[in-house]
């Protein structure tokens, strides 16, 4: 006999009624439903405390990025002077040009280890490689204006949890991703336009867990390649499947308490996406105004994500208990 799924917190669904404008906005640009933005984002947050093991890890991913937030500024520091921060940024970009394929499916712990840009960043769980792809891809999204040419400071942004936009927006862009993979994998004979019909005609929730089940595993489990394949070779389009107990699962089981969160915000679609082009548009202004925001050290200023205490300390030493 299968277990109950978990059912989500108030705290856990806190999130998604304080970003509701964000969470519309992004979901009308990149196309993506509004249940699926949220649902991968309050599934992170379940995730990252549902137990001891996830919470550890939860913790050092956070120093990890910590350090490598710590790192770049001195060494951008060093490499301009009069705007560390730029000079931040240019290492970030030269980092992510080096790979800019790299990813991870599942947890990969070892490629994280060696590349801080593929770890958790943050409320979201958003790997800074795929924000840093996103930013980059849209840089005529509102959320990005202020980070296209500052990484460094969506970097700091997603480890605070401190821009609503930017999470709201990440997530849309990398769930378009993750339709897009869906549709290419059921596809039949590489007829993109068969695996978009087949997508389509999946039941709008089944769409939604599936998106979230994306977020949180990344790009297709070897399985399921193989799945496609077999498919394929009979000429049928591939149907992905929601784990028992996974991700999707527990997004399913919680919908209805994501559509509740979601409705908890503006009723006007209009008011939601005027509120965060206006938003987005004094926080450029405000960086344009005050330079010398953009010379200090925002790191020093990145306080841990709330309710979680990271412990000062050598991350190294870190990594090999919480296995991140």
């Amino acid at each position: 006999m299968a277990s109950k799924l978990p059912s989500y917190t108030q705290g856990n669904l806190a999130l998604v009624r304080g970003m509701t404008s964000q969470i519309a906005a992004a979901a009308a640009r990149y196309g993506v439903p509004a249940e699926a933005i949220a649902g991968a984002l309050v599934q992170e947050r379940f995730d990252q405390t549902d137990s001891l093991t996830n919470y550890a890890r939860m913790v050092g991913s956070s120093l990890v990025a910590r350090e490598f937030l710590d790192r770049r500024f001195i060494d951008g520091r060093e490499r301009n002077r009069l705007h560390p921060t730029q000079g931040a940024s240019d290492i970030i970009l030269d980092k992510y040009n080096a790979d800019p394929n790299a990813m991870t499916v599942g947890r990969d712990i070892r490629k994280k280890i060696k590349n801080p840009l593929l770890v958790d960043y943050g409320p979201a769980g958003m790997k800074f490689q795929n924000a840093i792809r996103a930013i980059l891809n849209n840089p005529d999204d509102p959320a990005f204006a202020q980070y296209v040419k500052d990484l460094y400071s969506a970097d700091v942004a997603l480890h605070k949890g401190s821009d609503q936009a930017l999470m709201a927006s990440t997530i849309g862009a990398y769930l378009r991703e993750g339709a897009r993979n869906y549709q290419s994998n059921m596809s039949v004979n590489g007829d993109l336009t068969t695996g978009i019909d087949a997508w389509t005609r999946l039941d709008p929730s089944t769409r939604n867990a599936l998106l979230v089940q994306f977020y949180k595993q990344g790009p297709t489990p070897k399985l399921a390649l193989k799945n496609s394949m077999i498919a394929a070779q009979n000429g049928v389009p591939y149907v992905p499947r929601i784990g028992v107990d996974g991700a999707g699962a527990t997004y399913l089981a919680n919908e209805p308490a994501i559509i509740r969160a979601l409705a908890d915000g503006p009723a006007s679609f209009s008011d939601r996406w005027n509120a965060i082009n206006d938003r987005a548009g004094r926080d450029y202004q405000r960086s344009v105004r005050n330079p010398a925001d953009r010379f200090t050290n925002p790191a020093s200023r990145a306080d841990v994500q709330p309710s979680v205490d990271l412990n000062p300390g050598r991350p190294h030493t870190f990594r090999s208990i919480y296995g991140i």
